[in-house]
This record gives structure tokens, C-alpha cells and sequence, in this order.
């Protein structure tokens, strides 16, 4: 195409590459701040890990089990809050008014003799009103029969099925399924980028890539310097009861030796009934196991640690979620959301779920205020939001 061609096309402020927590929270954040965006995804909506996270949105206490305060811990402290205001404030950055939780508060459980020197950690003016020791236990019907000790965190869970429902319904028309490739994905002499669409061209002064597990090839592709990835495998268990149906949303620190969850407990819904889902330390250990050793890992541990609930006849179902981030020279988690501009191509990784808010403020920074009014048309297919794999 001619210089004078590409001039021609519609001019948009920025293309959103990706569908997950990560584009689709931008997406609904720029448009709310004026930006003229477009989504593309290569499959449905959340397909890569949003679909298959947890849900939850948390202050970061579980990264804090050695009994200290880390950078990790405070990085992701307020987001609670900021999640919560965009629940319950119309007019805030990103309106999650409609949102559906699952669950408004997260316990983390632990017999008796198991929680150590936790127990004056958790109760030290550093955490107070980010933790509560429950007195009555029994009063928790989760809890029905557990001996133990249970505190409430100030966490909660919500559906991402249903999250990125929300985040795009603010502009579905302009949410597309394109796999970005050099087809259709093309850097520009005056440093803007060419979108292909099925039946129009745009032209964008941003690409943000918020591809996930696709982010390396786009990088290659684009010969963006200077941004690396790193993947950080988990084998996370989904687990169908047959004897109870009992929710839990909880951390199990029974023998915790770690700074992570022994058990990161969610319960969801299925077309085949409730399931459990199955992560913390279980599922980062467990991913050089087979499938069929790490089911039978997470039914022992299930036994150990929720002992006062029926798993006779449940079964088990491991499932292979591959976290893509920013690399680390250590190779371990980041502690923050990450957002790295090199001319007009942002790279995004959101890390945790629950850090889209921190995301959001880091690409906002990184952007000049909108320019685009330009009103265009396209029939190009639309990208739909994909379902958990349960």
C-alpha cells in the first residue's frame, strides 16, 4: 500500500492486542477516559489464563506466610479497595456496578497446632483491618466440623467469566477476532501501526500488546528490543465432589513452611455441578508431576486438610495453565504489574488478576490524551468471551 493510502485510513488512538484481564480491563478503561480503541483477540475472550485463574481478589497475605511483610505482600495491598470502588461507584475509572461476587470473603484455615509463629504475626498492629481471627468457627457452615483456627481476610472472589463480560459490554462493536500476525499487524514509516481487518483498514498511534503467552512472537515479529518473557508453569486440579456440596473459598496454611498457600480453595458452578478448584503451593509443585500423580496428590491433601468433608467418589481432573510475565533475572513472580513503552508499542503484563488496576495506572502514564474522533463502520467477526474449563 502507498504512503498516501495508509494517510487515508481511519486513525484510531490505540489497538489492544489480547482479550484476557489485561486488554480487556484497558479497553474499558481508555474508552471510559475518551480514547478511540480497538480489542483484537485471537480465539475468545480470557481463552488463555483469565479464564482459567481463580477469581481472586486479595491484599497479597498470602505471599506474606513466613511471617513478615514483603515488597510482594504490600505491592498488591490496596487493590481490594480499588476493586471495591469500582463495584460499588458508577462513575468510577472502570464500572463494575452489575459485577456478580462470587464470594465476599476469603478465609485462610489451619488446625490448631499448625499455624506457629503466625499467630501473633496475624495479630500485630502491621495487619490490622486486613485480617480477622473468627471466634466462633462453628458458625461458618464451611467450617462445620473443623477444629481448627479460621481468620477472614478481606478478600473476595468474583466470576472472570463474567468480569470480561462486563469490561467489554461498554463497546462490543469494536472487540474483534484477529490473530495479530505481519499479515495484518504492520509498523508504519511515520511510527503508527496498520490494522487489516476483513473489510477495513485502521491506523493506530498505540499497539499494546497484551498478548500473554503470544506476547514473544508479536515482539519478534515487530522487532521490539529490550522487552523479555518468561512463563511460569502451574497444574492447578479441579475437583468434582460426590458426597458433599460444600463452597469454600479459603487459603489452607495447616504446616505451612512456605510463603505460599499449602491449598488455594475456590467453588464453582459447572454445567455438571459444583467443582473445587485447587492452586497455591499444590499447583506450582506439582507441575513436573503426571496428571494422574498430581490428582492423587491433590486427593491426599484434601483428605489431610479439609478432613470434616466427604471426598469419597470425588474425582479429579489436572489442568495445565502456563502464567506469562515479565522476565526476571531470578525467574520468580514479579510483584507488580508491568507496563514498558518503546516508541508507540506498550508491553503488558497484568501478573496477578488482581493488579488490572495498578495496570491500568501505569498505561495511562505512558499515553498522550486521546486525539481520535473519527467515527468508522467494520463487519469484521467479533470476539467472544470464552468459558472456564470446567
Amino acid at each position: 500500500m502507498s504512503r498516501s493510502s495508509e494517510a487515508q485510513n481511519p486513525c484510531i488512538d490505540a489497538a489492544i492486542i489480547g482479550g484476557g484481564i489485561a486488554g480487556a480491563w484497558l479497553y474499558h478503561l481508555l474508552t471510559r477516559r475518551g480514547y478511540n480503541v480497538i480489542l483484537l483477540e485471537a480465539e475468545t475472550l480470557g481463552a488463555g489464563q483469565t479464564l482459567a485463574s481463580q477469581g481472586m481478589i486479595h491484599g497479597g497475605l498470602k505471599y506474606a506466610l513466613t511471617g513478615t511483610i514483603t515488597r510482594a505482600s504490600e505491592a498488591i495491598a490496596s487493590m481490594p479497595s480499588r476493586w471495591r470502588t469500582c463495584l460499588e461507584q458508577a462513575d468510577a475509572d472502570v464500572d463494575l456496578a452489575s459485577l456478580d461476587v462470587v464470594a465476599d470473603t476469603y478465609y485462610m484455615f489451619a488446625r490448631n497446632s499448625a499455624y506457629g509463629k503466625l499467630t501473633s504475626f496475624f495479630a500485630s498492629r502491621a495487619l490490622r483491618g486486613r485480617i480477622e481471627r473468627i471466634k466462633d468457627v462453628q458458625s461458618l457452615p464451611e467450617f462445620a466440623g473443623f477444629d481448627g483456627v479460621v481468620y477472614a481476610l478481606r478478600d473476595f472472589v468474583i466470576d472472570p467469566e463474567d468480569l470480561l463480560g462486563k469490561l467489554v459490554a461498554i463497546n462490543p462493536d469494536r472487540v474483534f477476532q484477529l490473530r495479530a500476525g505481519p499479515e495484518n499487524v504492520r509498523r508504519l514509516a511515520d511510527g503508527q501501526y496498520q490494522l487489516d481487518l476483513l473489510d477495513q483498514q485502521l491506523n493506530a498511534r498505540y499497539l499494546i500488546s497484551c498478548a500473554g503467552n503470544g506476547s514473544s512472537e508479536l515482539l519478534t515479529q515487530l522487532q521490539i528490543p529490550n522487552i523479555a518473557v518468561q512463563q511460569r508453569p502451574l497444574k492447578q486440579v479441579i475437583v468434582r465432589p460426590a458426597a458433599h456440596q460444600v463452597k469454600l473459598f479459603a487459603h489452607c496454611i495447616t504446616g505451612v513452611t512456605s510463603s505460599e498457600p499449602r491449598l488455594t480453595i475456590t467453588s464453582h458452578a459447572s454445567s455438571n455441578g459444583l467443582i473445587w478448584y485447587l492452586g497455591g503451593l499444590l499447583a506450582s509443585e506439582g507441575v513436573h508431576l503426571s496428571d494422574e500423580e498430581q490428582c492423587a496428590r491433590a486427593a491426599a491433601e484434601l483428605t489431610t486438610c479439609v478432613p470434616w468433608l466427604d471426598w469419597r467418589g470425588a474425582s479429579y481432573e489436572a489442568l495445565s495453565v502456563n502464567r506469562a510475565e515479565p522476565r526476571q533475572t531470578s525467574g520468580s513472580r514479579p510483584d507488580e504489574a508491568y507496563a514498558a513503552k518503546q516508541d508507540n508499542f506498550i508491553q503488558c503484563f497484568p501478573t496477578k488478576l488482581t493488579l488490572a488496576p495498578d495496570l491500568g495506572d501505569r498505561v495511562l502514564a505512558l499515553l498522550e490524551p486521546p486525539r481520535s474522533s473519527t467515527a468508522w463502520q467494520s463487519n469484521h467477526p467479533r470476539a467472544a468471551v470464552g468459558q472456564a474449563p470446567w
